[in-house]
């Protein structure tokens, strides 16, 4: 049933680092499924995250704006005076539904305002459920679980042959979290990558251990060789082949209902994840490119041509005005000057623009805990100590609260190990200028209540994703 409105459906991979997918370089077929989407539409080749955890990049994703707008930063909800991408949607006349696998992104930040029905299926099963937490126990034991994402798509399509009202436009927010850590992906896919070879030639059990959460590596002071490296990125790449694998299943069902086709089908990622660049894990105090490039695929064939690729620098307080102006509203853009129509950027017209990301400076809990009763350890510092990121063309400036930088030339220098602070003098005030001015434009939001870790399901939630 072809609409006046397309549907619109936003899905987002906690923790995807761009250089990981197939259809952005990565010698491993990791992502088949993406990849045809990708072929399909347009991938945005310099598409940046605007914060470096699940909060703040999920907020600019659906506000529209930056983090130092926001204020979804430490432990702050999202204020009731920013409206969400979902609630425009909704008072425009769309249908809206949310499907999430991370309490960070639901209603305890204040992101689930604005749809119709809202799925946090990290939740699980009730205690209640006797027989199906039994069989639940049984697959997870025997290793046929994952982290949400089967019964994401068992929700989406009861959601769409039950809730969906045919003929209204939906929007649907679709939030997976299975390349995030515990890195443990369900058979078959588990040891797809790390080979029984390689199994062999490194300690399993440290391996589980910082696949279970890589942030042992800053407490535990660990070091990784370069086949250990290699053993961590393989359960990384398994779990992102299997994700891919259900993404893959999402569109053969809505092209099945004849929905693939009228709909604009957003691919894209909260921010990335490192695996042992500049001898850094997990996706804490770094703005280095593992953790803010992160992937963008448009589908949309009603505007957009296959196979197409954009090298605009784009990012995620794009995507608000871009689904607005694809579900015919602007209600709420005047809200942020600063994102652009994607379709807009696609004229090539937007290449002098500067991108900004930042780390507010704050110490992961799960490091907190290890640390009790240890005084000035040095992580404690190195947490705090605040990020920002000014990015323009080739050249991109990290300035810290301590008054350091690093300046780099992607083009040239892809990995980020020459720092040209001091030799190339004109572009760094440029950058450094904009950064400040960018610093000095962010608003002193007004957020409600920070939100607290009290409910048991939710610490226990927390706790296995190594929040806690």
């Amino acid at each position: 049933m072809i609409m006046k409105r397309p549907n619109i459906i936003l899905i987002s991979i906690d923790t995807l680092r761009a250089d990981h997918l197939s259809c952005y370089g990565y010698e491993r077929i990791t992502t088949p499924h993406i990849d045809r989407l990708a072929g399909e539409g347009v991938l945005f080749t310099n598409a940046y995250s605007t914060a470096v955890w699940t909060p703040p990049a999920h907020a600019s994703m659906l506000t529209g704006l930056y983090p130092n707008a926001h204020g979804v930063i430490h432990q702050n909800r999202l204020g009731d005076d920013f409206p969400t991408v979902a609630e425009i949607l909704q008072r425009s006349g769309y249908q809206t539904a949310g499907f999430v696998n991370n309490s960070q992104v639901g209603e305890l930040v204040g992101l689930s305002r604005g749809h119709d029905d809202f799925y946090e299926i990290w939740r699980g099963l009730s205690k209640e459920q006797i027989v199906k937490r039994a069989i639940y126990n049984a697959r997870r034991f025997a290793g046929y679980t994952d982290h949400g994402a089967s019964e994401t798509n068992k929700l989406i399509f009861h959601w769409l042959t039950k809730k969906w009202k045919r003929g209204k436009p939906f929007y649907m927010f679709i939030h997976h979290i299975d390349a995030h850590n515990p890195l443990k992906a369900p058979r078959p896919f588990r040891f797809k990558y790390l080979t029984e070879s390689l199994r062999k030639q490194v300690d399993m059990a440290k391996i589980w251990k910082i696949a279970d959460n890589p942030l042992v590596c800053f407490t535990d002071d660990l070091e990784l060789n370069e086949a250990e490296i290699e053993a961590v990125t393989c359960l990384y790449d398994e779990e992102i082949n299997y994700v891919d694998c259900k993404i893959g299943e999402l569109v053969d069902y809505l092209a099945h209902m004849k929905l693939l086709d009228h709909s604009l089908l957003i691919v894209t990622a909260d921010h990335g994840e490192h695996l042992g660049e500049h001898n850094l894990y997990s996706h804490v105090a770094s703005l280095y490119e593992p953790i803010v490039h992160i992937p963008l695929i448009l589908r949309y064939p009603r505007e957009l041509a296959s196979e197409a690729a954009s090298d605009q620098p784009v990012q995620h307080i794009d995507l608000l005005p871009t689904i607005l102006e694809v579900g015919g509203s602007d209600e709420g853009y005047k809200l942020n000057g600063a994102g652009r129509n994607l379709f807009e950027c696609l004229n090539g017209e937007e290449a002098s623009r500067i991108l900004f990301a930042e780390w507010e400076g704050r110490i992961p809990y799960f490091v907190r805990n290890k640390l009790q009763g240890v005084r000035n350890h040095p992580l404690v510092e190195r947490f705090r100590n605040q990020l920002w990121m000014a990015r323009w063309g080739s050249f991109k400036l990290i300035a810290d609260s301590k008054g350091h930088f690093e300046l780099y030339n992607l083009d040239e220098d892809p990995q980020e190990q020459v720092n040209l602070y001091g030799k190339a003098s004109t572009i760094f005030d440029q950058l450094r200028n904009a950064l400040e001015d960018w610093r000095n434009s962010g608003a002193s939001p007004v957020t409600s209540r920070s939100y607290d870790y009290e409910d048991e399901t939710l610490r226990k939630h927390l706790k296995a994703l190594g929040y806690l």
